[in-house]
């Protein structure tokens, strides 16, 4: 029995069953055991409740579709059903609170591996949390966390991504900056292969992240990053912030270098690319 979103002429599996997906799931932590709803306001909303209330490392929460999809600085995440993936997987990582934004940049490093498996060419991100190609947004990265002074209690990790999302039928206001794999390759992606191959990457990377730190796994992360040598504004909380993207520092950050050479540390805030 399948299902297709309507209009899209793309036929879909009618459910991402956690038992499908566990099916050949090959990982240490993640996924044991899935939550998966039809339709939810937000994985990242549930998911948090779950670990409040105690739930594993390594549960993951999946939607079919969202009716509150939930991006970055409060904006929405568009979340039609039947042709995308939404998920949310809890971490309990036992760095301090500090080291926590490396969750988000560890998940890109996946969640960019994971595309690239499925599209010609190799997707870029933009920090901190992003997935574009052809500078258009496929997929975005959502962690919300819970902390105490010194530990971190657990991290929600709440990830979207566009695969079979038809170009002429998202909505006026991302058409002209959204993309899909659908769009990119003309090909329907299967989504329970999808969503079982990214869980297994965001296992792997999560064990590399915890038994070596960000600094081995930076490198993956900078194949991805096309603003290096290019200069950039960056909008963050303290206002606007010039210079050339450097890259990233072992904790995460993302560096910048002024026109006089000097370096300088950006821990939040929006990047765009600015003419040279």
């Amino acid at each position: 029995m399948t299902k297709g979103f309507k209009g899209s002429g793309v036929e879909q599996p009618a459910a991402l069953h956690p038992d499908e997906i566990q099916r050949n799931l090959k990982t240490a932590r993640l996924g044991k055991k899935i939550h998966y709803f039809s339709e939810i306001d937000s994985t990242n909303n549930y998911a948090y409740k779950l670990a409040q209330t105690g739930a594993a490392e390594g549960e993951v929460v999946i939607a079919n579709g969202q009716m509150q999809g939930k991006g970055r600085l409060g904006r929405s995440w568009v979340s039609p059903p039947d042709v995308n993936v939404y998920l949310s997987v809890i971490l309990r990582p036992k760095f301090a609170p500090v080291h926590a934004p490396q969750l988000t940049l560890m998940s890109g490093v996946a969640l960019a591996e994971t595309i690239q498996a499925f599209i010609p060419r190799a997707p870029e991100i933009k920090w901190p949390n992003d997935i574009l190609v052809g500078g258009k947004k496929l997929a975005g990265i959502l962690t919300e966390a819970s902390c105490e002074d010194d530990r971190i209690l657990f991290v929600v990790v709440g990830i979207g991504v566009n695969l079979n999302f038809p170009q002429e039928l998202m909505p006026e206001a991302i058409k002209a900056t959204a993309t899909s794999i659908l769009t990119l390759t003309n090909q329907p992606v299967d989504r329970l292969d999808f969503a079982r191959r990214l869980i297994q990457g965001l296992d792997q990377c999560y064990g590399d992240l915890e038994e070596r730190g960000f600094p081995a796994m930076a490198s993956r992360w900078e194949r991805f990053f096309s603003l290096r040598g290019k200069r950039v504004r960056v909008e963050g909380p303290g206002g606007s912030v010039l210079g050339k993207a450097v890259g990233i520092a072992g904790d995460g950050a993302l560096i910048l270098e002024d026109e006089k050479g000097v370096s300088q540390r950006v821990i939040a805030g929006d990047v765009f690319p600015m003419d040279t």
